[in-house]
């Protein structure tokens, strides 16, 4: 069994319009949201053992203080081909994810990860698919999981949705 979780990058900086869009930093909200998912998918049953990041900047800044509580044992491999890709270059990177890691985290952007999940869920909870398919927030968790051994083995159809969080709810779930 593996299990793919897909975060989307956190709320970025669009104050400056002369900045490329690659390298567009996470604005205060964003970076705020960033570490509360850090917190929430460290401890969560979903627990990530691999990171693929895109390097845009927003994504490295996104995951900078989940590596932080994730530790030194979970590798970040960062990869320009993530940056803005969509469903089929995001799923050519998962396949080549070591086959060591049982539950891997993607830090990308959308539309690439919404056509991603939607794509790879064959029977989703209808709930969560229904939340996937209305949109997913900067800042939107992820998961999937599939009845392989290898990554390389990941298809279209052939995962199940098994959760989605926003970080708005999960802050709201928090506080109460």
């Amino acid at each position: 069994m593996k299990q793919l979780c897909l975060l989307r990058h956190a709320k970025s900086d669009w104050g400056d319009p002369a900045k490329d869009d690659f390298d567009r930093p996470l604005n205060a909200r964003g970076a705020k949201a960033a570490e509360f998912m850090a917190g929430y998918i460290a401890a969560c049953p979903y627990r990530p053992d691999t990171v693929l990041c895109s390097t845009a900047a927003r994504a490295r800044e996104t995951c900078a203080p989940l590596s932080l509580r994730l530790g030194k044992d979970v590798p970040v491999i960062f990869r320009d081909e993530l940056y803005h890709a969509m469903p089929d270059a995001m799923l050519d990177e998962i396949r080549q994810a070591p086959d060591t890691a049982q539950t891997l985290l993607v830090v990308a952007h959308n539309p690439g990860l919404v056509l991603l999940a939607m794509a790879l869920a064959e029977d989703p909870d209808e709930e969560t698919a229904l939340r996937i398919a209305h949109g997913v927030p900067t800042g939107g968790f992820i998961v999937l999981e599939f009845d392989v051994k290898h990554w390389g083995d990941i298809a279209e159809g052939k995962g199940r949705s098994v959760f989605f969080g926003r970080p708005r709810d999960l802050m709201a779930e928090n506080k109460s």
